[in-house]
């Protein structure tokens, strides 16, 4: 059984999270050239992590959030160009990327197993969508609405 069975989500939020793990691959590439990379990398982890937190509240899918940012990041290292600083750097590149597929194609072959062959039923997953602040919050979702279990 899927983590919320019946339960259908649509729209783009997996593809936007994917969108801002290229942003950061563009920063970790370029970091050398960029006068405060800190600064720059700061600035999108708070908006990462603000939409994260977003994700809590109901009818927001995180783990789309989350997936679609591992795939982004993923596939962002395989097909952005990049400049390279000597030969050790190109070689090491080449190899990031080579190791960004092979992990890209572990992962979507993960998912299709977990989620149409072998469906998991991890009870924290349901958490990721909509996390009960009080007994009423999640209530569209069918989740367990003890919340003395779930901060426990």
């Amino acid at each position: 059984m899927p983590p919320l069975p019946l339960l259908f989500q649509v729209g783009p939020a997996g593809s936007q999270f994917g969108l801002l793990a290229c942003l950061f691959v563009e920063l970790f590439q370029g970091w050398q050239m960029l006068e405060k990379p800190w600064k720059a990398f700061l600035k999108l982890l708070c908006i990462v992590l603000f939409l994260f937190l977003c994700g809590l509240l109901p009818w927001i899918d995180n783990i789309a959030h989350i997936f679609g940012f591992i795939s982004g990041l993923l596939l962002a290292f395989a097909f952005l160009p990049y400049v390279t600083f000597g030969t050790f750097d190109k070689y090491r590149k080449r190899i990031v990327i080579a190791l960004s597929l092979l992990v890209y194609l572990g992962l979507f072959a993960s998912l299709i197993v977990w989620f149409y062959i072998h469906p998991i039923n991890w009870h924290w997953l349901e958490h990721l969508t909509c996390l009960p602040f009080t007994n009423k919050f999640c209530e569209k979702y069918d989740i367990d609405h003890d919340i003395e279990h779930v901060v426990t």
